[in-house]
């Protein structure tokens, strides 16, 4: 028989049951297994996928390392200020949206109408609407309880001195980035490293600290300048005075300690606030980045580098004629004749004439090596942005030896100028410049990084170093010596004067009303304790080193000494034996250009003879030198010695440079050294 449909329907019901069933069953079992896979099996790697879910790290900033000078003088530090920020989309979703931007413009002081346009134009989410405002910006905004518009809580970098050393700290952008100067060299040591602190993601999305921060590791290192703020204060006073004074187009000016390298001060005007930035600021370090023709000041190295390789010496009579001399197709000029003469009045007159001659015992090789030896045309490696290299390159003319010899023709920034001379002052030994005395971690106090002397090479021996500080003393206390407005009562100075010409880029030559003058030298000459450069950039009205860079230097190697604690000399003398008090004022007669190759009226002076001087010698500069030592260098120059008094030598007659006959005394007047 057939079973009825009724019992078909029953059968067809069991088995779609018996499936459904095994289907559960073989389900649970799929369950049952990944549940013990899960708890028994691999229960460690299932605990972190869940941790996964609601655990998370949030990375705290350190607040930015605070800057100091020498001394611990706070020159940039850090402070908790609020920034607002607002939600366009939901600002754009209330009705009174444009309204609510006004109100929110007018407690900022920003403008109303970019506001709105910024707020009510976007899809954004999140916008900054003014970074760091001011506690009462900030209760302004609190008080306008505006619907999407916030206050967050980030650092704000500050500069409690202004303006001082601005261009050597620069500056930081909003997002507290080092954009210039040491806060861009030093960014990540001053950033510090950041705080990860384990927090938990509530059901919102939103994070909740699990355990509060700690307080290690949330500064970021603090920087030690070399810098003195005192000294930086006065040599920017200083700067600024002659800048301002000669209706200049800036300035630059540098302090080095001789011995060490140690940037004591550097100064570029004009200046400008980190605190309040304006438009057109110049935020550059002249001082380092803009490399410049030096002019004169180079004659020290020239003649220093001659010495050193045996073209020259201290009683060699060179013939400088009547202010002219011809190489080639070229004429070079001096603001006077001096004839036969030697290279301390070379140095002291600043002679072109016979620094180019000079220069040609060096020859193109030799003139190189000897600038080079001194740093020229290669960075100091002081560790801020944009140093220059300068231009030295081998001549490859004739007039190309001349004018490198008197510092034309190639090109230095500021630094490596003072940082040549104090080579002169270190005795012969180039040191490298430093700007960060130290890096000390706050937390700890351990001394992360510290500065030590670092000599780059010996340019010249001690000997030649002490023969040329004498001669640059001369520059200063010679009657018609180009630095005499360098003159500090108490203390000897030594230095050099310098006027470049600026090339003119539309005649391809130089430019004969545009240059660029300066003073460099250290302070006390006997016992070196700082090198100092001033330099001006286009001064108008007098444009000589000598009168324009020349006062600055004074005021600042002033200021110097008596924070150094370097006792006057009280038996320095002037010349003529009389102490030496504030330089009377130059006149044509005088003192002349003292720089530059330039065409201009001759001053008429006294001029040797122009003939051969077979029998002649140079009279050696012997001022300051004990007596048993200045009767030994003119004896070496077959010269004889008339004693007046006892110590050491405070006038000489002839003076330092004259041509005299061999066999000639010499008058020396000696005072005690107490």
């Amino acid at each position: 028989m057939r079973a009825g449909p009724d019992a078909r329907a029953a059968r067809w019901i069991a088995v779609r049951i018996a499936l459904l069933g095994a289907l559960l069953a073989a389900g649970l079992a799929a369950i049952g297994w990944r549940a013990v896979r899960l708890q028994v099996l691999d229960p460690d790697g299932r605990a972190e996928e869940a941790q996964d879910q609601y655990l998370r790290e949030l990375v705290l900033r350190p607040r930015r390392g605070a800057v100091t000078d020498r001394t611990g003088v706070l020159l940039a530090g850090s402070a908790d200020a609020e920034s607002v920020f607002a939600n366009p989309h939901r600002l754009a979703g209330l009705p009174g949206g444009r309204h609510a931007a006004e109100r929110l413009a007018g407690a900022l002081g920003l403008d109303a109408r970019a506001l709105a346009k910024k707020l009510l134009a976007r899809e954004a989410r999140f916008v900054w609407v003014k970074r760091r405002v001011s506690p009462s910006e900030a209760a302004a905004v609190r008080a306008l309880d505006l619907p999407g518009v916030g206050l967050v809580t980030e650092t704000k970098r500050y500069y409690p001195k202004g303006a001082l050393a601005a261009h050597v700290l620069g500056l930081v952008g909003d997002d507290g980035n080092g954009l210039e100067g040491v806060e861009y060299t030093l960014d990540e040591q001053l950033r510090g490293e950041p705080t990860r602190v384990p927090s938990l993601r509530d059901g919102a999305g939103k994070l909740v600290l699990a355990t509060a921060p700690g307080t290690e590791r949330r500064e970021g290192a603090r920087v030690e300048l070399t810098l003195d703020q005192g000294l930086q204060l006065a040599t920017e006073r200083a700067l600024a005075a002659a800048v301002t004074g000669s209706h200049a187009l800036s300035g630059m000016a540098v302090a080095l300690d001789p011995r060490t390298g140690e940037v004591l001060a550097m100064a570029g005007w004009p200046t400008f606030n980190p605190n309040a930035l304006r438009p057109g600021d110049v935020l550059r370090n002249r001082a380092v980045v803009d490399p410049y023709e030096p002019g004169s000041t180079v004659k020290t190295f020239t003649i220093a580098g001659a010495l050193e390789a045996g073209k020259l010496k201290a009683t060699d009579a060179i013939d400088c004629g009547d202010g002219h001399l011809a190489v080639g197709a070229h004429v070079i000029h001096d603001h006077r004749g001096l004839g036969w003469t030697g290279p301390s009045r070379i140095l002291a007159i600043s002679s072109n004439v016979g620094a180019a001659k000079i220069g040609a015992r060096l020859g193109r090789g030799g003139l190189h090596d000897a600038l080079a030896a001194f740093g020229f045309g290669e960075r100091t490696e002081i560790g801020l942005p944009g140093e220059a290299r300068g231009h030295l390159a081998v001549p490859r003319s004739d007039i190309a030896v001349a004018t490198n010899s008197f510092g034309q023709g190639m090109t230095a920034t500021a630094l490596q100028v003072t940082a040549a001379m104090a080579a002169i002052a270190d005795g012969g030994v180039l040191v490298k410049p430093t700007l960060v005395k130290r890096i000390v971690d706050p937390a700890t106090g351990q001394v992360l990084d510290a500065a030590e002397p670092t000599p780059v090479r010996r340019a010249v021996s001690e000997a030649v170093a002490a023969q040329v500080t004498r001669w640059l003393v001369g520059v200063v206390e010679d009657p018609q010596g180009t630095g005499r407005r360098a003159r500090l009562e108490g203390w000897r100075i030594a230095g050099k004067t310098g006027t470049g010409q600026k090339a003119d880029p539309v005649s391809g030559g130089y430019a004969t009303d545009r240059n660029f003058s300066s003073f460099v030298g250290f302070a006390p000459a006997d016992a070196p304790r700082i090198a100092i450069g001033v330099f001006v950039d286009e001064p108008r009205g007098e444009t000589f080193g000598g009168e324009v860079a020349a006062p600055a230097f004074r005021e600042i190697a002033e200021y110097a000494m008596k924070m150094m604690g370097v006792p006057p000399a009280r038996s320095v003398a002037g010349p003529g034996g009389a102490p030496p008090g504030p330089p009377p004022t130059s006149t044509a007669a005088e003192v002349g250009p003292d720089d530059g190759v330039a065409d201009g009226d001759a001053v008429e002076s006294p001029v040797e003879p122009a003939a051969a001087r077979e029998g002649a010698v140079s009279v050696p500069a012997v001022l300051g030198l004990p007596a048993r030592s200045a009767v030994r260098a003119l004896e070496a120059a077959d010269l004889g010695a008339d004693l007046e008094g006892s110590g050491r030598v405070r006038s000489q007659a002839p003076a330092a440079g004259k041509v005299v006959e061999r066999g000639a005394r010499v008058r020396l007047v000696l005072a005690p050294s107490g």
